[in-house]
């Protein structure tokens, strides 16, 4: 910020052992960012942590992949819209109703592969996953250091780093090397070292220790391939995992070491992590070999059925079993009609993708790559479909379950399908354009799941879509409920369409029917809201987007964290409404994303409520207590501010563009009230201050959101400094705050053009001006004038 006021920054005496608290990276407790110290903030160990984490970073980078999610929706889709029965021929499905009996003409024995896929399934997880243990890695390690100190510790010649290096196998860098012979390849340094590397070998390091715990339960086989000998082995969690846990065990165990330095022992820890390797790795093939073996042994299980026997009768239900033996009685289609179905649909399927990346090569979605919203969109068309389907196989059941009509038609039942939640879902993740591409393709493919005229569902679909997305359109979502008014617009779109296919076949339908089918179109309409409210939240997370509803929610000013904003640093909550109305505007002038901005500008200072007596917006006139401590750790407490926003945030699950908010508000800039505090008493002789340590980390805003959540964050801050706040001066401060930021280039990322700029100072100046607008005095008043005591004072003075 520019002033004091602009930075917001606050007062106070500190103790020094309360200062500890806010290094840099630290918590409120002088822990790590996660507030836990070595275990996260429920307790769990970081490295669960770190996999959810690591987790979490290979899918977004999976969805920048077109190539994957095209054959995986290829793969997915193309048997998803086989015509049933295509590959094999059963006259009937296990579970379904005989139509007649069915006797065998010979003697059959039927393979039960079901019975005899479970049992060896069974045999194969009774296997013992097979784990490789090395010692000799031990051993080399132990020789090499030997090797190390030996030649170190030698008198003549005088040892060289390079021939040193050279020498041995070990992973020396330099200040390794200069620790070594710092401590003149002393023998107790040895023998500590040794001994460590001893401990680390003799608990087994391993490289993915996740995996291991899965066998936590059984345990595994243990093969020692020095020996030759292989037990079972049960205590798994005694082993470290590499490089995490290894790491914090060494750091353990030096730490504890006298007679060195804070610095000499992370060199020693990264020297010996550098040189430790795995030695338990798992034998993956040795584990299949084995469970193949037991497989093998495991003989089929066959069904016997005699000749003339009735495998089934007429009215009874199928058993899976009776289903194989009818299959194997049934003929098969000819190898020419099998592949010309299969060739059709996996080319329509193509098609479908091709079309959907031809068709979203110009849309956008902010912070997405055009891979990235292609493969979202791919995604959410695949798990559309996998619904539809699920819902044909319910109409077809309650078809066949209900006897009384006009309950037993599954055609009917199809209209209650919510076809249009797919473009809904789409509308409201993407944006209206790449819904009505998805509208299109997902209504073409659902089509080839059709019970009935695959043309009916196509037209039924599309208007359901269609209107889904008008409505998305034309309604202003502020809360969730409201799509219910959605749902019931395509009610109506789909009872209409109802009866226009009814007048437009030629196949007769009873009163009831058509009635039976308006209330299904009616259920439809409804149950896509439902679907839709229920998939959004999942697929927010899932893919990193954070819908308008989402951000309207979050503003909701009664939420936990921003109550206690207002009720333990109410000036920082003051001061984040209005940032949030001037983003807003700010956003509104130049067409930019004005519901995030609105949501982060309330959000953006959340972290202050961990301290807020350090800022100036919640102090009491002469109570700053920044006025006993240095300007450095006045920085430092500024600064601070945005890590904790950040935590806060993540404690709150909050999305992440709301923390991105936070750690973008302020950039890089410079506080420049302490900075030049500290130039001013910063003495020649020691050295200039150094700057980098009185800005704040950033990132610098990285759209045009987040530049105009920083111009209004200092605008605001600013405005409150102004004695006089004219039209005049008001515009001055705006500028010059504008012109600051774009000299320090913090707006660099944002995309803001000058002309946006320019309009973004314009709104600011009406929000302002209204603001700091001038009333008539209230006749008979003067509340300008000074209290009754301080008139009395200066009476008495002036006798």
């Amino acid at each position: 910020m520019i002033t004091i006021v602009a930075s917001k920054p606050t007062s106070a005496t500190t103790p020094l052992a309360a200062t500890r608290s806010l290094r840099p990276g630290t918590g409120r407790n002088g822990k790590g960012r996660n507030g836990s110290g070595r275990n996260g903030r429920n307790g769990r160990p970081r490295g669960v942590k770190g996999w959810l984490n690591a987790s979490r970073r290979l899918w977004f980078q999976a969805l920048e992949m077109p190539a994957l999610w095209t054959l995986l929706a290829v793969a997915v889709l193309a048997p998803l819209l086989m015509p049933q029965g295509l590959l094999f021929t059963p006259r009937v499905e296990a579970g379904a109703v005989a139509q007649r009996d069915f006797v065998a003409p010979k003697d059959l024995e039927i393979l039960d592969s079901r019975a005899t896929a479970e049992k060896r399934q069974r045999a194969r997880e009774e296997v013992l996953a097979v784990y490789d243990f090395d010692p000799r890695l031990r051993q080399e390690l132990d020789l090499q250091f030997t090797e190390l100190f030996d030649l170190g510790r030698r008198e003549e010649p005088a040892p060289i780093p390079e021939e040193l290096r050279a020498a041995t196998d070990l992973r020396l860098g330099s200040p390794q090397m200069d620790l070594l012979v710092g401590q003149g390849f002393s023998a107790d340094l040895e023998d500590r070292i040794r001994s460590l590397v001893g401990q680390a070998h003799r608990r087994k390091i391993v490289s993915n220790k996740a995996r291991l715990l899965d066998h936590s339960v059984d345990g595994i086989v243990l093969r020692d391939i020095a020996a030759g000998t292989e037990q079972v082995e049960r205590n798994l969690f005694v082993s470290l995992g590499y490089p995490d846990e290894l790491r914090e065990f060494l750091e353990a165990q030096v730490r504890n070491w006298p007679g060195l330095s804070g610095a000499e022992r992370r060199v020693l820890g990264k020297l010996l992590l550098e040189n430790l390797a795995p030695n338990l790795q798992r034998n993956r093939l040795e584990t299949q070999r084995r469970q193949g073996a037991a497989e093998e042994e495991v003989e089929p299980l066959f069904t016997r059925v005699r000749r003339g026997q009735v495998i089934v009768r007429r009215g009874d239900a199928v058993s899976p079993p009776q289903a194989e033996a009818i299959a194997s009685l049934s003929g098969s289609k000819s190898m020419v009609d099998r592949m010309l179905p299969v060739t059709g649909t996996v080319f329509l399927v193509a098609l479908a993708v091709l079309l959907l990346w031809l068709g979203l090569r110009r849309e956008r979605v902010a912070g997405h790559s055009r891979e990235r919203v292609f493969n979202e969109v791919l995604l959410t068309l695949v798990l559309s479909l996998l619904g539809a389907k699920f819902a044909f196989v319910v109409a077809k059941a309650l078809g066949s379950t209900i006897e009384r009509a006009p309950f037993d038609s599954a055609e009917s039942y199809i209209f209650a399908i919510p076809f249009a939640a797919a473009s809904l879902i789409a509308g409201l993740l993407f944006g209206r354009p790449i819904a009505l591409l998805s509208a299109v393709v997902f209504s073409v493919l659902v089509s080839r799941l059709a019970l009935g005229e695959p043309i009916a569902v196509v037209v039924y679909s599309l208007a359901g879509s269609f209107a889904a997305i008008f409505g998305l359109e034309q309604i202003q979502i502020k809360q969730r409920l409201v799509m219910i008014r959605i749902g019931l617009l395509v009610s109506a779109v789909s009872v209409v369409t109802v009866l226009l296919l009814h007048a437009l076949s030629d196949s007769p339908v009873t009163a009831g029917e058509l009635a039976f089918r308006a209330a299904c179109a009616v259920g439809g309409g409804m149950i896509v809201t439902a679907v839709a409210s229920f998939a959004i939240p999942i697929l927010e997370s899932m893919l990193g987007i954070t819908t308008d509803i989402k951000l309207i929610e979050l503003s909701n000013t009664n939420l936990p964290i921003l109550r206690r904003l207002a009720f333990e640093a109410p000036g920082t909550f003051q001061h984040s409404l209005m940032v949030a109305n001037l983003a807003k505007v700010g956003c509104e002038a130049v067409r930019a994303d004005a519901t995030l901005a609105y949501t982060g500008g309330l959000y953006h200072d959340i972290g202050k409520v961990l301290r807020p007596e350090y800022f100036v917006e919640n102090q009491r006139p002469g109570h700053n207590r920044h006025d006993k401590l240095s300007p450095s750790m006045s920085a430092l407490i500024l600064i601070n501010h945005v890590k904790e926003g950040v935590e806060l945030a993540r404690e709150q699950h909050l999305p992440q563009a709301i923390i991105d908010a936070i750690e973008q508000h302020h950039g890089t800039r410079l506080i420049k009230f302490f900075y030049n505090r500290a130039v001013e008493r910063c003495d020649p002789e020691t050295g200039e201050v150094n700057e980098a340590k009185y800005r704040y980390p950033g990132p610098k805003p990285q759209d045009k959101v987040m530049g105009v959540l920083m111009l209004a964050d200092a605008v605001e801050a600013a405005s409150r400094t102004l004695i006089d706040p004219s039209p005049a001066k008001v515009r001055s401060l705006i500028r010059t705050l504008t012109d600051d930021a774009l000299a320090d280039g913090q707006l660099d990322h944002t995309d803001l053009t000058l002309a946006d700029l320019h309009l973004v100072t314009e709104a600011f100046q009406r929000v302002l001006t209204n603001i700091f607008h001038r009333r008539v005095d209230y006749p008979g008043f003067d509340f300008n004038a000074p209290p009754k005591q301080e008139r009395r004072a200066s009476e008495a003075r002036a006798s």
